[in-house]
Order: structure tokens, then C-alpha cells, then sequence
């Protein structure tokens, strides 16, 4: 193992240590007591609907942006989704590669095309955030919501900027060699309906992320005006997606605290925030376990296929 790939797995620990560490250091403990069953009968349906809708959501995803062989059906994209669940509470990164080396081998795609597939939801996903955000913001009690909800609004023009850049007809000129990367190459040849679905699917996938997120304050009857739970969670979720922290444990934490500060005290936050995470480790882990084999089967094709190759 390189130098590189062990900073890559220690760094994460580290950091959710040092941030968990931190996040503790002044907690009330008497929160613990406001505990009560009444929160896992509101939080188990809750996560389980999330992981299940989402999870179609991915499938789907995956479906609409490949034409895969008749052996690929919608329930081979779940597993194969499931599988990189493991890989993907290490590190967001990791999940992607997963899925994208699993995608490659199921649905006969080219390394290049089936990490321009994964790469252009994550673009999709980019893009309903920012959207999301600037809505939310114009929704929030904020004096300041407008400047905040231009300087989204700005960053969402440029990425969409940069993706009609992609898939103009015309020459780049120096950039035309960049755009012309196999990772591009679903974000410069998928059809603009199919983009529209794309970007459709994962609105409807973010508007499950801010309502599991809703569900965790109602558990703890902590109301939440609708702007701040749509900002502080599309916050949250980016937060979540950094590399720095595993899962976003710690991170997502102390992000929680700054951003639902004026909704409940600093350990009523800590808490909901590690019920809510917790409970999505827990369903992605358990889906990763339960489909681990589909990534071990395609270790071992692998392994096979360069037996076969090194024979031959």
C-alpha cells in the first residue's frame, strides 16, 4: 500500500476522531434523557422508506444513462449500487470508484464511459443542491437570504455554464482535449431528455434526503421553519460527500450545530444529527454486507479472466 492510499483511509478516521472528539468535549449528557422509543418508532420507518425510495432512485438513474445488455436489469443496478454502500461510508470517492468498476464488468462499459456515468450523476446531484439551496435561502428568515441566494445562484450559473461548454458543437480551441476525456463523455452525449429525467430523479432524491431529515427533528418535536431544514440539509449533504471524514461523522456534527443554531441547543443537534446519521450508516452497511458478494464475484472474474489470459 502506497503512502498516498494509507492517508487516504487514515485521514478520514482522524479527522471524524478529532471532530467526535471535540463535539463531546462540552456535551450535556442530561440530553440522553429526553430519549425515548417514541424516536425509533418515528426514525425506523423513516430511514427504511428513505433507503428504499433512494435506492429505486439510483437504479433508475443508472438505467436511464446506459444501454446496457439484457442481463442488466434495474434489480443488477440496486446490487451493484448496494455494494459500493461500504466503500462509500469510507469515502465518497471510494464509493464512486466502486460502483464504477462494478458498472463497468455488469453493464460491458468501458472504463472511461462507465466513470462518465457515475460521474455525471454526482454533476446532477451537484446541480439540484445548488438549486435547493438558493431556494431555501430565498425562503429563509434571514436578512441576509438575498446575498446568500445570489452567491448560489452564481456558482449554480457556472456549473452550468461549464456543462454547455461540454456539449457545444463547437471548438474549444486549448480546452478541446480536456472535454474530450472519456470521463466527460456522458455529460457530452447523453440526450438532453434523458438529462432532464436525470436531473428530475435527483431532485426527488433530495426532497427524500430533506424530509428524512424533517422526520429526525419531528422524532425529536423540535420544529424547524422549512428553509432552514432545506438549506441546513442540502448543507449537510455536501458536507457529507467530502472526503475529510468518514461518513461525515464529526464534521456533519459540528455542521449541524452551526447551521439549525438558532433551532434547538448545541446537544439537542448533536443528538438528532447522530440518530439521523447513525440510522444511515446503519441501512447502507447492511446493504453493503447483504451485497458484498457482487463485488466479490467481480474480484474474481477478474482474477479468472487474467488466468485464462496469462494460459492463453
Amino acid at each position: 500500500m502506497t503512502a498516498q492510499k494509507l492517508l487516504q483511509r487514515v485521514v478520514p478516521v482522524v479527522v471524524s476522531i478529532a471532530a467526535l472528539t471535540y463535539v463531546f468535549a462540552d456535551f450535556d449528557v442530561r440530553v440522553l434523557s429526553e430519549l425515548s422509543w417514541q424516536i425509533v418508532l418515528v426514525m425506523l420507518p423513516a430511514v427504511l422508506g428513505y433507503g428504499a425510495v433512494t435506492l429505486l432512485i439510483e437504479a433508475v438513474s443508472l438505467m436511464r444513462l446506459i444501454d446496457p445488455p439484457a442481463s442488466f436489469t434495474s434489480l443488477t443496478a440496486a446490487k451493484i449500487k448496494s455494494a459500493s454502500y461500504l466503500l462509500g461510508i469510507l469515502n465518497y470517492a471510494l464509493g464512486g470508484a466502486a460502483l464504477t468498476i462494478l458498472l463497468r464488468r455488469r453493464a460491458r462499459l468501458g472504463l472511461g464511459e462507465s466513470a462518465s456515468v457515475v460521474v455525471l450523476i454526482s454533476a446532477a446531484d451537484l446541480v439540484v443542491v445548488t438549486a435547493f439551496l438558493s431556494v431555501g435561502l430565498a425562503f429563509a428568515e434571514s436578512g441576509d437570504a438575498v446575498v446568500r441566494t445570489g452567491v448560489v445562484t452564481l456558482v449554480g450559473i457556472g456549473f452550468f455554464g461549464g456543462m454547455l461548454l461540454l456539449r457545444t458543437p463547437y471548438s474549444l480551441g486549448p480546452l478541446e482535449r480536456i472535454r474530450s476525456l472519456a470521463i466527460f463523455d456522458a455529460l457530452r452525449t447523453t440526450p438532453a431528455d434523458r438529462l432532464g429525467q436525470l436531473l428530475l430523479l435527483r431532485a426527488v432524491f433530495s426532497v427524500c434526503f430533506v424530509a428524512v431529515g424533517g422526520a429526525s427533528f419531528a422524532a425529536f418535536q423540535v420544529p424547524v421553519e422549512i428553509g432552514r431544514l432545506v438549506v441546513g440539509m442540502m448543507i449537510l449533504a455536501v458536507i457529507g460527500a467530502l472526503p475529510i471524514a468518514v461518513a461525515g461523522l464529526g464534521t456533519g456534527q459540528i455542521a449541524a450545530v452551526y447551521v439549525f443554531k438558532d433551532v434547538a441547543p448545541p446537544e439537542m443537534l448533536i443528538t438528532i444529527s447522530l440518530v439521523l446519521s447513525g440510522g444511515l450508516i446503519a441501512l447502507r452497511a447492511a446493504l453493503g454486507i447483504l451485497f458484498a458478494r457482487e463485488y466479490t464475484r467481480e474480484a474474481l472474474q477478474e482474477t479468472r479472466a487474467a488466468g485464462d489470459w496469462k494460459k492463453s
